[in-house]
This record gives structure tokens, sequence and C-alpha cells, in this order.
């Protein structure tokens, strides 16, 4: 083995994070025809880039996305541990990609990436210039989708589109398939990535082959203002399976940090910063990326249920018709000022919605007077003894999700009911998820109109299902209650007298019979 073949597996790490164990080799170095790159974007929902994600969207939906990246000194050459020069010194890369989601467990999506490079130091070698890479064409399957922990699994199919000598693309189709795990409790989320890049050798001659590889991410995001910003955070890293954790060229591990922006529910920014953290080829002295991605909505189409036609009257020619009175419907009453909750029928109604943070069962400050004002009603109607909290969401998302969140929201207004002094022996909730709508969008519908359609649906209903009968006893709930998920004690109201049963007319006289 020569000084240089065995120098590739003794790769300065200190020397500027030396990102390439490269020999000094002649220009037709079979290494200028292979994929440095670490961190491929996916273009997935709420995925940084670079990263793939468990999340899906809405079936229809399309993501166009269009990320910029900067990469400082991705590709060194050493020579005997000594840094010779940048192979690749300053790389430009923008990737435009596309995602549909052609159901609620199928997704695609396409990306082309191409690159501008310049200020190699090392002549023989360099890749500067402008250059494709290899078009992905790829596919996601959601596999399990819950409150806290979902599960998808993915492939891509990399096209030998790259163009040559520009370490930006290989000769050969390649398969990059694996899965992704989340773990989520509130704000906070982990995500782990692992797959397999599947590929023919590529050997440089030099004892340094680039096969095949497991790639494995771990990531933590923290959503600082849901549905709108997120702090993200990731490892990256992969490893050879010829010199599997055992040679730094092909073991290479980066960081990236940074933030993710949604002003718009159409419109989504993420930028990020990193760097590699060991030696390794394609893991930079320094990275910045911007991404920006449109994200279509479609109108969900609802056909209309055609109500059944009843067969025409025939009536005699002399028989005058008299067209039937118009159904008058009645009219609600008018909210008195300040009242935000009343009992109608049997249901306790509220003037205003509930309002949660996006995806969560987190109750908005704004909607405590609300919250406050049921509480009084069942303080002023002790004689109402059951009520059923019973949530109910919009159909983004799967069925599993839809029925968890309308759950656990139902749980939080039952939580904070009892904490203001509702006996809980009073309460009970139920989740309905998607199944009752009582809006749906229609064709023809702005995406204003459809989001109000779907906001309609996301509400949550007060049935009363049992109340005091006359003549029966109160049940004895004491002056006292401890709260089930703190053990704190509260005070509650005390009983009132029973209610009284109605005295029986007496029965009519003889005279008053005639």
């Amino acid at each position: 083995m020569s000084q240089a073949s065995a120098n590739i597996r003794s790769v300065d790490v200190f020397g500027g994070l030396a990102l390439l164990a490269l020999a000094w080799a002649p220009p037709a170095f079979a290494g200028e025809s292979l994929d440095i790159e670490v961190a491929r974007p996916t273009f997935s929902p709420d995925a940084m880039p670079g990263f793939e994600s468990t999340s899906f969207n809405r079936t229809g939906t399309w993501r166009a996305g269009l990320q910029f990246q900067y990469d400082r000194d991705p590709l060194l050459l050493f020579k005997f541990s000594e840094e010779i020069g940048a192979v690749v010194s300053n790389r430009d890369t923008a990737y435009l990609g596309v995602a549909w989601q052609a159901s609620r467990r199928v997704g695609f999506r396409v990306v082309l990436p191409g690159a501008f490079q310049w200020g190699s130091n090392v002549p023989t070698l360099s890749g500067d210039g402008v250059g494709l890479g290899d078009v992905t064409l790829g596919t996601r399957l959601r596999v399990v989708d819950s409150r806290h922990f979902d599960l998808e699994a993915d492939a891509d199919l990399y096209a030998p589109t790259s163009t040559a000598d520009r370490y930006f693309g290989e000769r050969s189709v390649r398969l990059n398939a694996g899965t992704s795990v989340s773990l989520g409790t509130g704000r906070t989320g982990i995500l782990l990535n692992l797959h397999t890049m599947l590929r023919p050798p590529v050997d440089s001659e030099y004892d340094f082959v680039l096969g095949s590889e497991l790639t494995a991410s771990l990531g933590l995001r923290y959503d600082v203002w849901q549905g709108h910003a997120a702090l993200q955070t990731a490892l990256l890293g992969r490893a050879g399976y010829d010199h599997f954790l055992s040679t730094p060229a092909e073991n290479p591990l980066a960081w990236m940090s940074g933030i993710s922006i949604q002003p718009r529910k159409d419109l989504q920014i993420d930028g990020l910063v990193g760097r590699g953290l060991t030696a390794g080829y394609g893991t930079p002295q320094f990275r910045a990326t911007v991404a920006l991605t449109y994200i279509h909505r479609p109108v969900v189409k609802v056909a209309p249920v055609a109500e059944a036609k009843k067969p025409a009257e025939v009536l005699p020619e002399d028989v005058e018709f008299t067209p039937p009175p118009e159904e008058v419907k009645p009219v609600p009453p008018q909210w008195h000022e300040g009242e935000l909750a009343r009992v109608e029928a049997q249901q306790i109604v509220i003037r205003d919605p509930i309002q949660f943070e996006l995806g969560t069962d987190h109750i908005l400050p704004e909607s405590e007077p609300t919250l406050r004002a049921i509480a009084k009603v069942l303080e002023d109607r002790p004689e109402i003894l059951a009520v059923v909290i019973e949530g109910h969401a919009s159909e983004e998302g799967s069925f599993i999700y839809n029925y968890d969140l309308s759950l656990t929201r139902a749980l939080a207004i039952n939580r904070r009911l009892v904490e203001v002094g509702v006996h809980p022996a009073r309460l009970s909730c139920r989740g309905m998820g998607e199944t009752e709508p009582i809006s749906t969008v229609t064709p023809g519908m702005t995406p204003a109109q459809a989001e109000t359609a779907l906001a309609l649906n996301r509400r949550v209903i007060f049935h009363i299902v049992r109340q005091l009968q006359p003549g029966e006893a109160w049940p004895d709930h004491g002056t006292t209650v401890k709260v089930p998920w703190t053990g704190e004690t509260h005070p509650v109201p005390p009983n009132p007298p029973p209610i009284p049963v109605p005295a029986k007319a007496p029965p009519p006289t003889d005279d008053e019979s005639e």
C-alpha cells in the first residue's frame, strides 16, 4: 500500500475539520463523480431542511419549495495528515422540490438540485463551475399516526442526471430507503431518521471505496409559537458498511440548527446554520441554509346530498290549490350583555367557541371567562346532575389524530371546570373526532370561506344528560373534593333543599262532576 493510500485512513481531524481523505491523484480520479452531500432536503411537512419528518398534509395538498444552501470547504484534500487544499472550497446549492399528498397515508415528491462551485485550491481535482445534481423521485407512507407517536416509511430513487466531475452526483442509480419515528409531548418533539443508501461501489483507486451506507439523524423541535414558529436542532451522520465507524473519511457527522416560521398558512420559511463535527466527506466547515415553501391546501369538495323528490300531486281541475304556509324557524334568543353561557333545552350553550393552541389541548387565556361562565351556570342550576363534554374536530388530519385531539380537548375543559369549583361527579367526556360535521366545504368556496366552514366543526358541546327529579334525594357530594390529577382539595357548594313534589289535585266531587 502506498503512503498516499495509507494516509487515507488517518485523516487529520483537527486540520480545519478535514472533510474528505483524498489521495494526491491525477485528474481522472474516479471520486469526482460522487455525491458528498450529508443533508438532503425532503420538502416534507414540518421537516427541517435536510431532515425527514413524520407529518402528513391533507389529501391533495401540494408543497413547492426552493432551498438555497452555502457550504464552506465541504471537500478537502490531505496528504500524510497535512491539508493540501480545498477540492470544493465554496458551494452554492439550489434545490427545487415538489411534494404531493396523494392520500391520507401516501405522498410523493421530486427534487431537482443544482450547484455553483468556486475557489478550489487543487486545480487537478477542481470541481468548480455550474453543475446539475441527481434528480430524486421519492414516496412516503404513513405507518402509525397517534397523538404522541408517529412512524413513517420512505424511499427515494436517485437518477444519474448529474454533471460529471462536480462531486454532486454519481454515475449509477441509487436507492435511499428507511423510516422515521417521532415522539411528542406538548410543544416538544423528538425525531429519529434511519436510512440505508444502497449504491454500487465508487472506487477511488486509492484504497477509498464509497459504498452502501447507514445514515442516522436525531432531531429536536420546540414550538415557540404553536403553528407559527419553532426552534429545531439536529445531528446528522452516516457510516459506510465496509468500514463501519472505523475510518473518519467514510463516517462523517454534522450538526445544524435553526428556526422554522410560518407567517401564513400557505408559506413556510426555514433558516439554519451548521458545520461538520468530525472528519468525513461532505461535512462543511460552515453551512447556511434558507428554504421557502409554498403550501397549497385544496378546497375539500363534498358532493351535495340529493334530496328525495316527492311525487307530484295531481289535483282535479276544479280544486283550487292553496300552497302550504312557509315553515317559520324559531329565532334563538339574543345574548344579553356579558352573558357567555346559558341552558337551552338539554344543553349548556356558549356564546363564543373555546379557543385552543393549534393542534394541542392547551386552552387559550381568552376562553377563561367562558369556562367560568359554564361553572357559574352549573352552580346556579344544581339540579343539573350530569353533563357530557363532547369534543369535535374538523376533517384535517387522520381519523385517529382527530379523535385523540377532540378527546384530550374535552378532558382539558373537564379539568379546568373542576379547578374552578365544579364537582367531577357532574362531568364526563367523550371525543367524536370528525364523524359529526355541522358544516361542509363546497366547490367554489374561497380558501378563507373553506377555513371558516372547517372551523365550525372544531367545537365543544355540553350535553345535559341527567337532572334531579321532583322528590329525588340530592347525591351526597360533601363540601370538599380532591382534584384527581393533583390531589388538591377544593370546596364545593353545599346541597340545596330537596325539590318539592307538586301536590296532586284532589279528585272532583259529585257536584263538580255534574
